[in-house]
C-alpha cells in the first residue's frame, strides 16, 4: 500500500512532468492519432517521454545492474484513426527532423564523427561511392572484418566475379526471384 508521502511525492513528481512537457516543441505524428514532443533532440510519444523523465530522476545505476533494451514489437499494425499524410508533408517532417528516434541527420552525423574517432572500429559508407566503385568498397570492406582478399584472389577477379554475381541485373534475374519459388531437389517451396 502506497504511503501518504510516496502518494506526495508520486503527485509533484507528476506536476514538474505536466509542467515541462508543456514547454516542449510538439507536433503530430505523420497522421496517426498521437502527438511527439522534443526533448533532448528525440521526438518521443508521452509515454516514452515520462518513462525517461523518470529514469533521469530516479534511476540510479549500480555496478550489477543489467539493462536490457528492446523495440517493445516488431510488427507494425494501422490504427483505424490513421489520416494519410501527403508525401511532400512527410518529407518535410523527415527533412526538419521530426521522426521517430530524432533526427536522421543527426544520427548519421553521429556515425560518420565516430568513424572518424576510430577508423579501426567504424566504417563510413556512402551509398553514391558504392555505387561508383563497387570493387574497391568491396575490397576496403573485405579488408575492415579482417578478411582481405589475397594478391591471387584478386588476379583471378573474386572481387569482380562477387560484384556481378551481387548485382541487381543477376540476382533479378534468378528463377527464385521471378515466380518466388524456390526449388531444392524435387519439391518446390513457395
Amino acid at each position: 500500500m502506497e504511503s501518504h508521502l510516496e502518494k506526495q511525492d508520486r503527485d509533484v513528481l507528476q506536476k514538474s512532468f505536466e509542467e515541462m512537457i508543456s514547454t516542449l516543441p510538439k507536433v503530430n505524428f505523420w497522421g496517426l492519432p498521437l502527438d511527439l514532443y522534443q526533448y533532448q533532440g528525440f521526438w518521443i510519444t508521452l509515454p516514452f517521454l515520462q518513462g525517461a523523465l523518470s529514469a533521469q530522476q530516479q534511476f540510479q545505476a549500480q555496478p550489477t545492474d543489467i539493462i536490457l533494451c528492446s523495440s517493445l514489437r516488431t510488427g507494425y499494425s494501422k490504427s483505424q484513426n490513421t489520416q494519410p499524410i501527403q508525401l511532400d508533408e512527410a518529407f518535410e517532417l523527415f527533412y526538419e527532423g521530426v521522426s521517430m528516434y530524432g533526427s536522421y541527420w543527426d544520427h548519421v552525423l553521429g556515425y560518420w564523427k565516430a568513424s572518424l574517432e576510430h577508423p579501426d572500429k567504424l566504417m563510413f559508407l556512402k551509398y553514391e561511392d558504392l555505387v561508383e566503385n563497387t570493387v574497391l568498397y568491396l575490397k576496403k570492406i573485405a579488408e575492415f572484418i579482417g578478411y582481405p582478399f589475397s594478391s591471387e584472389e584478386q588476379q583471378e577477379g573474386v572481387p569482380e566475379n562477387i560484384v556481378q554475381m551481387c548485382s541487381f541485373e543477376n540476382l533479378s534475374g534468378l528463377e527464385v526471384n521471378k515466380t518466388g519459388n524456390i526449388v531444392k531437389g524435387k519439391e518446390i517451396w513457395s
